[in-house]
């Protein structure tokens, strides 16, 4: 009886993963992939279009592909029409935009000259399914890996997902697996991490903790499975004999689509309307010279990163922190590491060190804001600067580093338990607001101090304390935000009451008399039961809270409904977010993978909907709360403790300050950053329309195509030519030949940058068979 319930288990299991019947249609109506202009919808298309296609490379296009491209197709593996999204042996990086370009993929399909692995972009995967859910699939993922090293043996496994809406190649986290096979052999159950039936050749492994494989990815075997080091191994191991070996290996996937049942947007006379992207940083960093580096005091803990904030004040932008050294380049000439302690300028079009700025602090800078009059304001753990007392806040002169004798303010903490530091400045109306661990706050010409526990706000005039506002927070604030109307304060931190009313460690008060809890708020939800908070900044309609334990939420603003929950994993605490263009970028000291909908560590549980791979700093849309996965950038770091603030300056660039030795370029080569890195916006501004559209005799039965060329502020451009509703040529020329119409046809054409924003199309140019005849 045992035996014949696996029986039935295994067979359903196949059964799963079997190949679903084609259904019935027209073969007038497919098409074959042989030319731009004969793109079709899939590699199974091509397939049905012609029993007999080889293996190689055809055009496909889809509504979400917008333009055709050549991609390879097996076409006699189980009745073909598989489609390779990746290929290679060892170091497969879960990079949302892919690994090389799809020219590398389809172009090198297997040898030692395939080797080196190159992936899809997922963009590119999801067009190909037309925007189709992964899990829904008629066919199972598809991997194909040598299983020794010579490569004349072969692996066929299959799996599904359990649960996956878009494509991305983040499977060493734990997606959930349904159905599987190894060569027929079926099973369920596991993580795409690790799945398999055994610890030999039935076994998937995609980790990258292991020393003997040189701390890599691949689609590995089990730990039986001894590779070798040898160049051109097909089953390689990082450490000659190691276990888990990378064997060479294909992914493949097989969306049945005809171009028969998807439609093109439809395409009016005026033609298609311009498609700038959305903004979003680049994710290679900018070219760096300068940096800071060392740490000022012993201690090297996360809170005493080398930097954690940076502001502007006329071209130069100040960088404050714990840093002992400025620095040029990684490995300084003489007299290019230089002691500047805690607090230093850099010009903000250049990025050179500033050396006329010269201020000496004796504690880190851990917040800066620029005074409406000019001068720098930081505030941190120093006693003095310049020799002068100065607790905690300073003013100085943004020039000459000197200490502004006109804005003056006294910081105290009348509590045995705690010294003053200043964590946060926010400015609004005519206030500068504090928050940090304080008890009492003096300035301008007051002759008492005011009472302003752990948060307060002062004249940005003269510094006088506001004693009418005091939260009275029973804890330090570690963030605090100004609501955009200027009737909210938001605070961040340890605290668990404010007046003797419950915050638990998020406060939402009003900016008016006596600092009143906002009623109606509800209490927010946290990831554990250690749930202190670093981050909070309101944006639009959302309120985002980050911090322990790995949590990255929204919240409805009116109401503090909860609206979205993003945990990472590994790693930490979300340390910072801000708003820039639209976009929430916070910061951590988390690696691996961000998780969408989950709201507990450290178990992510069963419904979150997306994993995506964050690397320091992630990206998330302001108004749809989800994570930006395209924004992915890489960096190496001394503690891993990660970025602790950012900064917009007046270029556009965004800095980011914290624990950071190495960052990734554009160009994708690796370079020093020292303690900040900048990143540019990506380019979001479409090319101009080309001239007029018009056609001529070309002879043969042919009319030829010319328009007006476009410009762009970045150059590099393309133009794709649409017939009807849908792009049959994309190229560089301004002119295109094209057969002569067997019946009416409406052509346009559009120009498309090296980033894709594509510009407004031409207004339709219609050709009939008599314009063509004559």
């Amino acid at each position: 009886m045992r035996g014949l319930i696996l029986t039935c288990l295994t067979a359903a299991l196949l059964a799963s993963l079997m190949v679903a019947a084609p259904a019935a249609f027209s073969q007038q109506s497919l098409r074959g992939g042989t030319s731009a202009a004969d793109a079709a919808a899939s590699c199974w298309e091509v397939k049905q279009k012609t029993p007999a296609a080889a293996n190689g490379n055809y055009w496909l296009q889809t509504p979400k592909l917008v333009a055709p491209e050549q991609f390879y197709c097996d076409m006699t593996t189980d009745g073909g029409g598989w489609v390779l999204i990746g290929r290679g042996r060892q170091d497969w990086r879960p990079e949302y935009q892919g690994q090389g370009t799809p020219a590398q993929v389809r172009d090198a399909v297997t040898g030692p000259a395939a080797f080196g692995v190159r992936t899809l972009p997922s963009p590119t995967v999801d067009a190909l399914l037309d925007g189709g859910r992964v899990d829904a699939l008629a066919d199972p993922v598809r991997l194909r890996r040598a299983t020794n090293t010579g490569g004349t043996a072969w692996q066929e496994s299959r799996f599904r997902f359990a649960n996956r809406d878009r494509w991305a190649w983040s499977f060493g986290a734990e997606h959930r697996v349904g159905a599987f096979t190894f060569d027929g052999a079926a099973g369920s159950g596991g993580q795409t991490v690790s799945f398999g039936l055994d610890d030999a050749l039935r076994r998937v492994d995609t980790r990258d903790d292991q020393a003997g494989q040189g701390w890599v990815r691949g689609w590995s075997y089990g730990s039986q499975v001894k590779g070798t080091n040898s160049a051109d191994s097909h089953l390689y191991s990082a450490t000659n004999g190691a276990g888990f070996a990378r064997p060479f290996t294909q992914m493949f996937l097989r969306p049945k689509l005809l171009s028969s049942d998807i439609s093109y947007p439809a395409v009016p006379d005026g033609g298609t309307a311009k498609q700038p992207l959305s903004p979003l940083l680049q994710s290679g960093a900018e070219p760096q010279e300068w940096g800071v580096t060392g740490r000022a005091t012993a201690n090297t803990g996360e809170l005493y990163t080398e930097s954690q904030d940076a502001t502007q004040v006329g071209n130069t932008v100040f960088v404050g922190g714990n840093f002992k050294f400025v620095q040029k380049g990684q490995n300084p000439a003489p007299g290019d590491q230089i002691q500047q302690s805690y607090l230093a300028g850099f010009d903000v079009n250049t990025g050179q060190w500033v050396p006329s700025f010269r201020p000496v602090f004796n504690g880190q800078v851990k917040t800066l804001a620029p005074l409406p009059n000019g001068k720098l304001i930081a505030g941190g753990e120093f006693t003095t600067v310049n020799g002068q007392p100065a607790v905690g806040v300073v003013a100085l002169d943004p020039v000459t580093g000197a200490i502004d004798p006109d804005w003056k303010l006294t910081v105290e903490s009348r509590l045995t338990c705690c010294t003053v530091k200043i964590r946060t400045l926010d400015i609004e109306g005519d206030w500068l607001y504090i928050g940090g661990s304080f008890t009492h706050l003096k300035g301008g010409k007051q002759a008492q101090p005011a009472f302003a526990r752990n948060a307060g706000r002062v004249s940005l005039a003269d510094a006088t304390a506001d004693a009418s506002w005091n939260p009275n927070f029973n804890g330090s604030v570690f963030d605090l935000d100004l609501g955009s109307a200027g009737e909210r304060f938001y605070a961040a931190g340890h605290m668990t009451w404010s007046n003797n009313q419950t915050t638990d460690n998020v406060a939402i008060l009003g900016t008016g008399a006596g600092a009143p809890l906002v009623p109606g708020m509800k209490p927010p939800k946290f990831s554990n039961a250690t749930h202190y908070q670093q981050a909070i900044v309101e944006a639009g309609d959302r309120v985002w809270v980050g911090g322990s334990q790995h949590s990255m939420f929204s919240y409805a603003k009116d109401d503090f409904t909860s609206l979205s929950g993003n945990i990472t994993k590994a790693g930490g605490d979300i340390q910072s977010a801000e708003v820039y263009d639209g976009v929430v970028y916070a910061t951590c000291h988390c690696r691996h993978w961000a998780y969408s909908e989950s709201y507990t560590w450290p178990e992510v549980g069963t419904k979150w909907t997306q994993a995506d791979k964050i690397d320091l700093v992630g990206a998330w849309d302001v108004a749809t709360g989800k994570m930006l996965p395209e924004f992915t950038p890489w960096f190496n770091a001394n503690y891993d403790q990660g970025p602790w603030g950012s900064f917009k300056d007046s270029t556009g660039k965004v800095w980011f300050m914290g624990d950071m030795r190495q960052a990734r370029r554009t160009n994708g080569s690796f370079q020093w950053v020292g303690g900040f890195a900048r990143f540019a916006p990506r380019d979001t501004v479409a090319p101009s329309t080309p001239g007029a559209l018009g056609s001529t005799d070309a002879g043969n039965n042919t009319r030829r195509l010319s328009w007006g060329g476009s410009t762009d502020d970045r150059g590099g451009l393309r133009y794709e030519v649409l017939q009807g509703d849908r792009v049959v040529s994309t190229g560089t020329a301004t002119s295109l030949v094209v057969p002569a119409p067997t019946q009416a046809q409406r052509y346009f054409v559009r120009a498309v940058d090296t980033a894709g924003n594509r510009s407004a199309s031409t207004p339709v140019h219609s050709m009939n068979p008599a314009a063509a005849a004559r």
